[in-house]
């Protein structure tokens, strides 16, 4: 995966070494030969790591993880070869692991010690101790932030995905569904006031735009033949079968009803 953004730094890489080579070392050659054997380490560290994570954390999550990491990847190997160091595995995943854990902050995730023992176990060359552990993830990530090396994404930016996903989607079932058009567009307002909710589910935002569209369909819509045309085309979007994404509907509207004392939806209106 992160083949897609590495050529875009093939460009500006030889500008850079030559802007960051330390009159230390004996000759650029040298210095690019150490920086290339470290490159290519590192980035086998790092595609190991997404062959890891992909059935955990979604792709264009870690898609922006490692565009994140391989920004400043130059950088933080041009230092260590400056300092006559090295990068250990320890230290790639960990850093690594802090910018996927800012990034996961857009859906309401974060990197758990379930992600340090999925690692562990299948990483060859992980030691035990504080260098591998979520206090010096966070430590890491603080210290990324203070540089300036990653932003630290603030959660209302997933709340402004949601909305644009939420409308992208009401406006498709719109053009496919023009019959519904009006159902659809009460819906749309609906929906919109319930997105800033504290019960909204902390998934992908598309899975939690298609969750608050499905729980509104049997408000809006009464008959049966309606309500299973939308929903077989909201299952098609978020890929999961009926029963898991009844769950989560039920789940959403239970949390409303609890945390926002919303009456919109009685027992009577069934999925």
């Amino acid at each position: 995966m992160s083949e897609v953004t590495r050529d875009d730094f093939d460009d500006i890489k030889d500008g850079i070494i030559s802007s960051l080579v330390d009159s230390e070392l004996e000759d650029q050659t040298r210095f690019t030969s150490s920086l290339e054997r470290m490159e290519e380490r590192v980035q086998e560290c790092i595609d190991e790591i997404i062959v890891i994570l992909q059935d955990y954390i979604p792709k264009e999550i870690l898609i922006q993880a490692v565009t994140q990491f391989e920004s400043i990847q130059l950088l933080l190997i041009t230092d260590k070869i400056n300092r006559k160091k090295h990068f250990t595995k320890n230290q790639i995943v960990t850093i690594f692991l802090a910018i996927l854990d800012n990034v996961l902050s857009l859906i309401y995730e974060n990197i758990a010690s379930f992600h340090f023992k999925l690692l562990r176990k299948n990483m060859r060359g992980l030691s035990n101790g504080k260098s591998f552990s979520y206090n010096n993830m966070k430590k890491i990530q603080i210290e990324l932030i203070q540089s300036e090396s990653i932003t630290k994404i603030r959660k209302i930016g997933y709340t402004l995905k949601l909305k644009d996903s939420y409308c992208q989607i009401i406006s498709n079932m719109m053009s496919v569904y023009p019959q519904y058009k009006n159902q659809l567009s009460e819906i749309e307002v609906a929906g919109y006031d319930l997105i800033h909710s504290r019960a909204i589910p902390k998934l992908e935002v598309t899975k939690s735009a298609v969750v608050v569209i499905a729980s509104l369909l049997p408000v809006y819509f009464k008959k049966k033949e309606e309500k299973q045309n939308l929903w077989k085309y909201i299952e098609e979007i978020v890929d999961e079968d009926e029963d898991q994404l009844k769950r989560k509907i039920y789940r959403f509207r239970s949390n409303l009803r609890k945390m926002e004392n919303v009456d919109l939806f009685s027992y009577k209106n069934e999925l």
